[in-house]
């Protein structure tokens, strides 16, 4: 079957479904991937057909409007600062989707090109396959992760948040998903809230999807307890890259200077930010090193986005590299620290790390508050994070209840199924059921 693979934001967006589109192509499907331009490699070097859409994501993090836009401290900023991002690029990247998925017989998208990714398989009649890296659904037990963390009075005031959301969304994506709809030929959308319309009586060649969305659950159920889903929105936890797609990629091996330094003393702390703008990175590592000191500890730092920017000093007690294995490096340290997105924190909480989330957006701070709610961590926002604090939350890591705690999660997410590959069979069975190409 001929799949696109659609995939949008930093790093930690689109690695993990390159890693799905990997084992779908494995699966004898025909597969292209649509991904930033500046993230094509990954995609290309394990002998995926990947196309450059949409904007330079990390340019645009850099640029004053992608930090106000990590900064967002609440969802109507969240999302009115993304809409005016992508404002200069949605025409373009309307085209360029559509091109992608010319040929598709199922499209498998991120959340940040979902929309698109549902209009189009409405117009051709084709299954759709979205992943969810946190509860985005409306459901009674979590409330819209975008909207707030706090805890809800009732399931009622729980599913409000999501029709909130879907508000804000709605107010500002209307205009550029009414012009795609008009693209592809498409009625226009009712605003949220009102009864859904009943299906074309033609079925898949009139326009209609031929059932609901597969929504993978990208994440475990561990760190979310008490939520439940039906059989279309199956938990299958974290997509990571296999152990032969790492070595294609040359990711898969210790630095020998890393493994060496790794070895030559305790285990380290480990600490990364990802895309998440530093505006002085020099001084926050500084601020590390001392903290590490001051606790002895020493520090193993992964600079990625967030703490590339100009030439970094050495500080003693730190080891800094610009990208690591998470799944080799983790189990070797003693605490984490890091950004929150879902998967370094899937990643810290496998290898039983105590953790504190540095949350800027998106998913960050719904993660650094389940870490905290469940005993294996603690949570700040990275806006507020200093020496001061960064020592107070590692002090908290190394208590004797959060590293229990933390190490019985690490037991049941080390129990559960490889996330790519339980992914990947929920996608075959799902394409099977369809009438139009399956058995079903």
């Amino acid at each position: 079957m001929r799949i696109t693979v659609l995939a949008h934001g930093s790093r930690g967006d689109v690695y993990p479904l390159t890693a799905l589109a990997a084992e779908l192509a494995r699966r004898g499907h025909r597969v292209r991937v649509g991904v930033p331009g500046n993230l094509v490699d990954p995609g290309r070097r394990l002998g995926l057909d990947t196309v450059p859409i949409a904007w330079d994501t990390q340019r645009v993090l850099e640029s004053p409007r992608g930090r106000a836009w990590v900064g967002s401290a609440d969802a109507a900023s969240f999302i009115r600062l993304l809409h005016e991002i992508g404002q200069e690029h949605d025409e373009r990247l309307d085209g360029e989707v559509i091109d992608v998925c010319a040929d598709s017989d199922a499209i498998v998208s991120g959340a940040l090109l979902e929309w698109r990714a549902a209009a189009l398989a409405e117009a051709r009649g084709i299954p759709l396959i979205v992943q969810d890296c946190y509860p985005r659904r409306m459901n009674d037990v979590v409330p819209h992760p975008l909207v707030t963390t706090d805890p809800q009075r009732d399931a009622a005031a729980t599913r409000a948040t999501y029709r909130a959301f879907a508000r804000l969304s709605w107010a500002h994506l209307r205009e550029p998903m009414m012009r795609f709809r008009r693209r592809l030929g498409l009625p226009a959308l009712p605003p949220p809230g009102t009864p859904a319309r009943p299906g074309p009586p033609g079925g898949p060649a009139a326009g209609w999807p031929p059932t609901r969305p597969l929504e993978l659950q990208t994440y475990s159920p561990a760190l979310v307890p008490g939520l439940t889903w039906d059989a279309n929105r199956p938990f299958v936890g974290d997509l990571r890259m296999s152990r032969s797609d790492l070595d294609r990629l040359g990711m898969s091996a210790l630095d020998a200077e890393v493994a060496e330094w790794l070895d030559a003393g305790d285990s380290p702390a480990f600490f990364t930010f990802g895309s998440t703008y530093t505006p002085d990175p020099a001084e926050l590592l500084a601020a590390i090193g001392r903290a590490c000191r001051s606790l002895g500890l020493r520090g193993l730092v992964v600079t990625g986005w967030g703490l590339s920017g100009g030439d970094l000093p050495a500080v003693p007690g730190l080891r800094v590299v610009p990208y690591a294995d998470y799944d080799v490096v983790l189990p070797r340290c003693a605490i984490a620290v890091h950004h929150g997105g879902a998967t370094v924190t899937a990643a810290g909480v496998r290898a039983g790390l105590p953790t504190m989330v540095c949350s800027a957006f998106f998913d960050q701070p719904f993660w650094g508050t389940q870490l905290e709610r469940l005993g294996a961590g603690t949570h700040v926002r990275h806006a507020h994070v200093t020496e001061d604090v960064l020592r107070s939350g590692m002090r908290c890591l190394m208590t004797e209840p959060v590293r229990r705690r933390a190490a019985l999660l690490g037991e049941r997410l080390r129990a559960e199924p490889d996330g790519t590959p339980a992914a990947a069979d929920e996608i075959d069975k799902y394409l099977a059921a369809q009438p139009r190409w399956g058995q079903g």
